[in-house]
């Protein structure tokens, strides 16, 4: 679902002056801008004004769209169109991280405690930049806890990494922050990732003993030469998938697949 985003009240959703406060992402044509990128027209071409939804995007995320009406469909406006939406959303994304308005807009029901703290650790869930896609999902996502997703570019590597706490509460929520976080701090020291897997685990047994744990996977993907190199500490394996969803197949315990 879109929501209108008006700037105003405690969720910037007020006054919306008759404009529709809600659009559903399947069956309009905001949502086909939205789930596509694309800029699409609306209404006749040969009417004196033209309307217009714009893809509101942060690099490959998507923020929403942007309505935009123009006195034609020439090539300059298009580009003047998605100048305007890249500035909007850049405003956007500079505003989420300290805008409960913004928040409250967005979100269908209430968020529990440990979902609000995964949701504002994990990095956002599509990244690309010609090398590499990157997307993920989290489901239930108003009631996650243990589970928790990271991925990080340096140079011509990317590192990716899932992890799983045991349990379904707050508790389990802290386990995968207190994982994650010992990740990326042996990541960013420039450790193996074996090693990596073993200091996850020498913090959480320091921090909790023997009581809570986390399984998870931790890989690393060159870019250069497309090798996926990966270590799994009690997770499910990875599953790798070619030419569409058909193909399936779950992924060895080699430590690394071409």
């Amino acid at each position: 679902m879109l929501r209108l985003l008006t700037g105003r009240g405690l969720d910037a959703g007020q006054d919306n002056a008759g404009e529709e406060a809600e659009l559903k992402v399947e069956g309009s044509l905001a949502g086909r801008a939205y789930q596509y990128g694309q800029i699409l027209p609306e209404g006749p071409r040969d009417a004196a004004e033209r309307h217009w939804w714009v893809p509101l995007l942060d690099g490959t995320e998507r923020l929403g769209t942007l309505r935009v009406t123009t006195a034609d469909d020439d090539v300059r406006a298009r580009e003047d169109m998605t100048l305007l939406a890249a500035l909007v959303a850049l405003v956007l994304h500079s505003k989420e991280a300290n805008s409960d308005a913004l928040a409250r807009l967005t979100r269908t029901r209430p968020m529990s405690v440990a979902a609000e703290m995964q949701w504002n650790l994990m990095p956002p869930r599509s990244y690309a930049d010609g090398r590499v896609v990157i997307a993920a999902s989290m489901e239930p996502a108003y009631t996650i806890s243990g589970g928790a997703y990271d991925y990080a570019t340096a140079d011509d590597v990317v590192h990716l990494s899932l992890f799983d706490a045991m349990g379904h509460d707050t508790a389990a929520g802290l386990t995968a922050a207190l994982a994650m976080g010992a990740c990326r701090n042996s990541r960013r020291q420039g450790l193996e990732l074996a090693e990596i897997s073993e200091r996850i685990e020498e913090v959480l047994i320091e921090q909790y003993g023997h009581k809570r744990y986390a399984t998870g996977v931790l890989a690393e993907l060159d870019t250069r030469t497309g090798m996926l190199t990966w270590v799994n500490r009690g997770h499910h394996p990875p599953v790798l998938m070619r030419a569409g969803p058909r193909t399936v197949q779950v992924m060895s315990t080699k430590d690394a697949r071409r």
